[in-house]
C-alpha cells in the first residue's frame, strides 16, 4: 500500500507513518514546513528503507498545496492507496469571545477547509486511478458533545462528521471508499499545551486524562491495522467508544491508571 498522511511529522501522524512502514508499506509524510518534513524523513529512514519514504510540505488550507501533495505521492510511488486526513490544530484554551480572530479562523481553515481540499484532491485522483481509501480524522465534538473553551475545534469536528457522511454518499457506487478514523484522546501537544504546569485546573485535567487518554504507541498500531483491514465505503475505525469510556470510569474506582507520570506530566 502507498499511503499519504497529512500532519505526519510528529504525534499521531508520525506514529501512523511508523506503523505503516513497519508493515512494509510506503508512506508520504507531510507538514507545513520543509524542515519538519526533512527531519521526519531522516528519523524514519534510520529504521526503514529510504525508498519507502517520501515527503512533501503542505498547508492543507491551501488547495494548490493539497494537490501538490497528491502529485508528490504519485510521482514517488505511482499511485495512492490510502489518504489519511490527520492534520489539525486546536485554538487556545480560552472562552470563544476572548479568542483572537486569526486563531479560530486558522483552526477552521485547517480542520475543515483543509479536509475539504484534501477530500476533493484525493477522491478525484482515486477515481482516475481506479480506487482508494480516504480516512477523515474525528475528534472531540464529532458526536455532538460540547465543552467550554473548545468551540472552534469541536465545531470543526462536528462539521467534519457531516461532511464525511456526504462524501460517503457521493462515493457510493464508485471505487473510492471514504471512512472515519478516531484515535480517541491521545497524549500529544495538541491535547496538552505548553504551560500546563501553571494551569490551576491541571490536577483535575490530569486525573481525567489518566482515565480516558492513551499514548501514541498504544493507539497507532491499532489504527493502522484497522485502516488496512477496513471493509467498504463508510467504514469506521474508532479506538475508543462510549461504552469503553464508561468501562474505564467504572474501573477507575478500583484501579488507578497512570499514563501521565511516565510521559512526564
Amino acid at each position: 500500500m502507498n499511503v499519504v498522511i497529512t500532519g505526519s511529522t510528529r504525534g499521531i501522524g508520525f506514529g501512523m507513518a511508523r506503523e505503516f512502514l513497519q508493515r512494509g508499506h510506503k508512506v508520504v509524510v507531510s507538514s507545513r514546513g520543509q524542515q519538519a518534513v526533512d527531519d521526519a524523513i531522516a528519523q524514519l529512514a534510520a529504521d526503514y528503507p529510504a525508498d519507502h519514504i517520501a515527503g512533501q510540505p503542505c498547508d492543507v488550507a491551501n488547495f494548490d498545496q493539497a494537490q501538490a501533495l497528491w502529485d508528490a505521492g504519485v510521482s514517488a510511488f505511482g499511485m495512492i492507496d490510502i489518504w489519511v486526513n490527520n492534520a489539525g490544530r486546536d485554538s487556545a484554551k480560552e472562552f470563544f469571545a476572548a479568542l483572537p480572530v486569526e486563531d479560530y479562523v486558522t483552526t477552521v481553515n485547517t480542520n475543515l477547509i483543509g479536509v475539504m481540499h484534501c477530500n476533493k484532491v484525493a477522491i478525484t485522483g482515486m477515481k482516475k486511478q481506479g480506487g482508494g481509501k480516504v480516512f477523515n480524522m474525528e475528534g472531540f465534538g464529532s458526536d455532538g458533545r460540547t465543552m467550554a473553551k473548545y468551540a472552534p475545534y469541536g465545531t470543526t469536528k462536528y462539521a467534519l462528521r457531516y461532511f464525511t457522511k456526504v462524501m460517503i454518499a457521493e462515493c457510493k457506487d464508485t471505487p473510492v471508499e471514504v471512512c472515519y478514523l478516531s484515535p480517541g484522546m491521545v497524549l500529544t501537544d495538541l491535547l496538552i499545551e505548553p504551560g500546563w504546569e501553571n494551569d490551576p485546573e491541571w490536577p483535575k485535567r490530569r486525573k481525567f486524562f489518566n482515565i480516558v487518554a492513551d499514548t501514541v504507541d498504544t493507539v497507532t498500531p491499532w489504527l493502522v491495522e484497522g485502516m488496512l483491514n477496513s471493509k467498504g465505503n463508510g467504514a469506521a475505525v474508532r479506538w475508543i467508544t462510549g461504552p469503553k469510556i464508561m468501562l474505564r470510569f467504572l474501573k477507575s474506582i478500583f484501579v488507578k491508571r497512570d499514563i501521565m507520570t511516565p510521559a512526564g506530566y
